[in-house]
């Protein structure tokens, strides 16, 4: 019995392992909602959400043959001055979070398009004032 309790103290510190100092933690995804008409300030810069052009994504409740997309216009504003306007295509599942539509950078901030609220139901209608914009900031 002594020696079981040896040989597991002895072979014990090759299961301990101590937090790898060169694995990095990532900072926390910021999401962001914008509904349509309302804008998002970042200093200079700012993104307004001007409208749903499109929804066509498959609703919830039936089965479709194409799952669909939605697009959006969007307006780029610096110092309160129109810069551009951006039409952002949303597909069912949202824009791939691997690789999302970069839309402004603005100092050391970085906005993406991420999704478009809520999903579409073939029992109800959306009302197009209860659709919002959601946005990634980093």
């Amino acid at each position: 019995m002594k020696r079981l309790i040896y040989i597991l103290l002895l072979l014990s510190p090759l299961y301990i392992k101590a937090q790898d100092k060169s694995e990095k933690v990532k900072p926390p995804q910021i999401i962001t909602k914008l509904k349509p008409g309302k804008t998002i300030n970042f200093k200079d810069s700012s993104v307004k959400f001007l409208k749903v052009l499109e929804d066509s994504r498959c609703p919830t409740d039936v089965n479709c043959v194409w799952a669909g997309q939605a697009k959006v216009l969007i307006g780029i504003y610096e110092n309160n001055t129109l810069l551009e306007e951006k039409e952002i295509i949303i597909g069912a599942k949202g824009i791939r979070p691997t690789s999302p539509k970069e839309i402004l950078k603005s100092g050391d901030k970085f906005v993406y398009g991420y999704n478009l609220s809520p999903y579409p139901s073939g029992s109800k209608k959306t009302d197009p004032t209860d659709y919002y914009l959601e946005l990634l900031v980093k």
